[in-house]
């Protein structure tokens, strides 16, 4: 008499690889309007330098009079662990960016649902550089404006925005059959 053996290993192993860097490079930038069809584009904002010297050949800018002025990052692998996003606003115009917010988010949902890192208190103008901490899982990170000067409405002026933040990568299952 044969007996049949049927032996099933299942091994998963997880493999969690933790690194903090800028995961910046790591996706698309979109934004709610361009000032023209060359310069002011949204990737802009996460390309060196690393500065808040304004130019439209580095930064990115909506158009003037856009309601809601919005700048979106989408990461090209899924969600992130968010731990803190830093802005670097233009140069000699906080008033631009005031009452502007900060979200993680897993929609493109526009206005933003999600977490809400950051938004910016009244009264006095922000900072033109901020590192903002937002401990938040999300597929996306929304700057959003809806206040912007008087003059010319809400606009977004990014020269550069790092998102910082912990890179899984989540192992595999291996199945043996003899």
């Amino acid at each position: 008499m044969s007996l049949v053996l049927l032996i099933m290993i299942h091994t998963t192993f997880k493999l969690t690889v933790i690194a903090q860097h800028n995961l910046a490079p790591f996706g698309t930038a979109t934004q709610s309007s361009l000032v023209d069809d060359v310069q002011g584009k949204p990737h802009f904002a996460i390309q060196p330098p690393i500065s808040n010297a304004f130019n439209l050949a580095i930064c990115s800018h909506t158009a003037l009079s856009s309601k809601p002025a919005w700048w979106m990052f989408q990461f090209s692998f899924g969600s992130a662990y968010i731990t803190e996003i830093k802005v670097y606003y233009r140069a000699d115009f906080a008033y631009r960016m005031d009452g502007f917010k900060l979200y993680v988010t897993n929609t493109s949902t526009i206005p933003p649902e999600g977490y809400l890192c950051y938004e910016d208190p009244d009264p006095g103008l922000p900072n033109i550089t901020q590192i903002i901490p937002c401990n938040q899982l999300g597929k996306y990170v929304i700057y959003y404006d809806t206040k912007g000067d008087e003059t010319y409405g809400p606009l977004v002026e990014l020269c550069y925005v790092a998102i910082n933040g912990l890179c899984y990568i989540i192992g595999y299952s291996i199945f043996v059959f003899p």
